[in-house]
């Protein structure tokens, strides 16, 4: 392992994140709370911290090390083979900034289930980003309920939202929501509810805007989302994507509201498409453009803080959602399973990485915050294969006109 005395608090904790507990067990809270974060984390070294409380600096990177490595221990289990995605009780597809947390917390549960009841759980948890050219594709060519996972947890609107999947398994009865929660105001006045009990929405994967201030320059910062449709923002909007794909949870509202008028005043302000830590990476290094659309989770990955400024839009966060869905069939045999992935522990951890939870008796920094949904009328009358493949037939062809 390297010195970790050399790295600044902000990269220890990006790259370690278990630190943040163990630094503030040692009386080094103020450096890993958000003003400290802000102010100390980019530029105080952890030697440097931890001999201005008089810690052992030896001692200290021994614990440290014996803690990562624990941690690395509770990985979870990736899916190997999508064909074999049946035998699985559990199959999570998890956000990026969610996957090691989710893995973290499931795992020390499913080992404790296994010991104190002998319930035993084959389970996955897979980066949703990795299976949207292998796995998804899959789930549109099976035709049996026993080709599925017993429980699925799953991000953003995919393969699952499909009228295709909708039809041969959840109109039917085979697939179920889970879970009785009081929703919080947020996930109320969004609408995040089903109304059907079809799926269960128990996290956001909350999408904002982050505004590099030096390229922002004296243009007025966006307080909606129909604002960086403006002329002004030509060229200088980053999206989640490259030329072959964009992100649909950003494009879909947009679609929503505004049709092929919106997709279309949007294509030339797009500067390029990336994934969420290679705009972190940029922002870092003063390149890029003015706006970048992102998960705010990663918006505070950012080293340089000073650099930006998180827009949470008036109109809310689009919402891009974590979906829990249950065969009926096994609700009775993994009940201690469910109530945990709809319990207020789980929803603890998801709140605590930045992921806004239903549970009106949970407090966090999101939970109140407004949340733009698409709405399950709306997602129930339109086929979102067919609007995703709509919207990239419009829209890819403007954008790489632009990005020629």
């Amino acid at each position: 392992m390297e010195n970790l005395l050399d790295l600044t608090i902000a990269e220890l904790l990006r790259r370690y994140p278990v630190s943040r507990d163990l630094l503030q067990r040692h009386g080094l809270g103020a450096v890993v709370s958000e003003e400290g974060e802000r102010v100390l984390a980019p530029f105080l070294s952890l030697g440097t911290a931890l001999r201005s409380r008089g810690l052992d600096t030896t001692l200290f990177s021994r614990l440290l090390t014996e803690e990562v490595e624990s941690a690395a221990l509770l990985e979870a289990p990736g899916l190997d083979d999508p064909r074999r995605s049946g035998e699985l009780t559990l199959l999570a597809l998890m956000p990026c900034g969610l996957k090691v947390p989710f893995s973290r917390v499931i795992t020390p549960f499913l080992e404790t289930l296994k010991k104190e009841q002998g319930l035993d759980i084959t389970y996955a948890v897979e980066g949703n980003l990795n299976q949207e050219l292998s796995y998804y594709p899959y789930v549109g060519t099976i035709e049996r309920v026993e080709e599925l996972p017993d429980i699925i947890v799953s991000a953003d609107f995919n393969a699952f939202y499909y009228h295709s999947f909708h039809r041969r398994f959840v109109a039917t009865g085979d697939y179920v929501s889970y879970g009785d929660v009081a929703p919080c105001t947020a996930f109320a006045e969004a609408g995040l509810p089903d109304p059907k009990g079809e799926y269960f929405v128990f996290g956001i994967n909350p999408l904002v805007i982050v505004a590099d201030l030096e390229k922002v320059g004296d243009r007025p910062m966006p307080q909606r989302w129909e604002e960086i449709l403006s002329p002004i923002w030509a060229s200088d909007v980053t999206l989640r994507g490259n030329n072959d794909f964009f992100c649909h949870a950003v494009l879909l509202p947009f679609f929503q509201e505004g049709g092929e008028e919106a997709l279309r005043r949007l294509a030339p302000n797009v500067r390029q498409g990336l994934h969420p830590a290679q705009m972190v990476k940029q922002i870092d290094a003063g390149e890029g453009g003015a706006l970048y659309v992102m998960p705010e989770f990663f918006a505070h990955r950012v080293k340089h803080q000073e650099r930006i400024k998180i827009l949470w839009p008036e109109d809310g966060a689009l919402a891009s959602p974590v979906t829990l869905q249950v065969k009926r069939n096994k609700i009775d045999e993994l009940k201690p399973v469910l109530d945990w992935l709809t319990g207020p522990d789980l929803a603890r951890a998801l709140v605590g990485a930045r992921f806004p939870v239903p549970h009106a008796e949970i407090d966090g920094e999101l939970q109140e915050k407004p949340l733009k949904w698409l709405g399950w009328e709306w997602l129930r009358g339109n086929d979102i294969q067919k609007v995703n493949a709509e919207i990239d037939e419009l829209f890819l062809p403007r954008v790489r006109r632009v990005l020629r």
